[in-house]
């Protein structure tokens, strides 16, 4: 082949190259997945758009603002959720729907129930399929007191997740065992499905599990490992902290310790705060490894080998200084002012506890 007939071959393939990068850089494919009933719909497409509707969607405000593309996650507006958790709550109440506490506590005494449990996942998952995977399986657990003198009803707010397909849910004990006694209980799941909680089916105080059921069917239930996750595995947990929804966080296992009645817990070094009680914690595979539960905050009063380590309060969890008065409390309060915080304990409870809670179904 002679030189110039070389420089035409060579100029062609060139030429399509470059279109075939054009077409990948400068006009993408639109990306439509689902989003949650609690995403604004102005910029979400819902599971019934195809790639076009999806992508007019997406121009129809190119006039008015920056094309920021498609989100394929839930942003959660705080208000919403509360307003609509506590309207919805309060309106079950009125009807004669729901439970309170005093009332779901008198099944206590039981401590195990025949469940039938899907089998655990063997394949690994990233943090981002993971969180589009179980959200609609976590739920928000809301107590509802009465209002007094006009005022608004007063709610405190912890985590569930899903344990079977009929309506099984598990939780932290102390959402339910606390000094106080809420009206109403209710749950709530990403789609704004507000469910009453109708019994306690199993609890222990000491390790700090709950069963409940809610009067619902068709529930996507979380794979529970089989044994407890390694010290140094990766874990997971989802969990509302702070009225912050569905937050994720990622770290890992870091000890097992068991305390002075011999119970096993599980320190890990994923964030979590108050209103991720009973939030599912999740191996590598997707798989509960266990489930929220307390912190331990670590103070120094100046010498480097003595520490305190206090217990903090979850939701109407009891601390370990619930027998004394307030002024003891005071006085506490005002000590710890003066030590510097030196770390937080993350404890959670291991999977074996809650799986003792859980007869398996032949």
């Amino acid at each position: 082949m002679n030189p110039s007939k070389k420089r035409l071959v060579w100029l062609g393939i060139v030429l399509i190259a470059s279109a075939g990068f054009g077409v990948s850089k400068f006009h993408p494919v639109a990306h439509c997945e689902p989003t949650l009933a609690l995403e604004p719909q102005i910029d979400s497409c819902s599971p019934r758009d195809d790639a076009s509707n999806c992508e007019s969607k997406t121009n129809e405000h190119s006039d008015s603002r920056p094309h920021v593309g498609v989100r394929s996650y839930p942003v959660f507006m705080l208000d919403e959720v509360l307003s609509h958790i506590s309207n919805t709550g309060s309106r079950l109440y009125r009807e004669g729907k729901t439970k309170s506490e005093s009332e779901l506590r008198k099944n206590l005494k039981i401590q195990s129930c025949e469940l039938t449990l899907p089998k655990a996942s063997e394949k690994t998952i990233s943090g981002c399929d993971l969180y589009r995977r179980v959200c609609e399986s976590i739920f928000i657990v809301c107590s509802l007191s009465k209002p007094e003198n006009g005022e608004d009803w007063q709610s405190s707010f912890a985590t569930a997740f899903a344990v079977t397909e009929d309506g099984v849910l598990s939780s932290s004990c102390h959402v339910f065992v606390h000094d106080d006694d809420a009206d109403a209980v209710v749950v709530m799941d990403m789609n704004k499905n507000v469910y009453p909680v109708t019994e306690l089916l199993a609890t222990n105080k000491d390790t700090d599990t709950c069963l409940f059921r809610i009067d619902a069917r068709r529930l996507k239930p979380l794979p529970l490992a089989v044994v407890n996750a390694q010290p140094g595995s990766e874990v997971r947990i989802i969990g509302h902290p702070g009225e912050s929804f569905f937050y994720f966080s990622a770290g890992h296992v870091t000890n097992y310790e068991r305390d002075r009645e011999r119970v096993l817990w599980m320190n890990v070094t994923a964030d979590f705060g108050q209103g991720s009680s009973g939030g599912p914690v999740f191996d590598a595979l997707g798989n509960v490894i266990g489930q929220v539960s307390r912190t331990f905050t670590l103070y120094a009063d100046g010498a480097p080998t003595q520490g305190n380590r206090q217990t903090t309060s979850f939701v109407r969890a009891s601390t370990d200084n619930s027998h004394q008065d307030e002024d003891s409390k005071n006085e506490g309060l005002s000590a710890k002012k003066n030590m510097d915080t030196q770390m937080i304990f993350r404890s959670c409870v291991p999977i074996e506890s809650v799986r003792l809670l859980i007869k398996n179904k032949e």
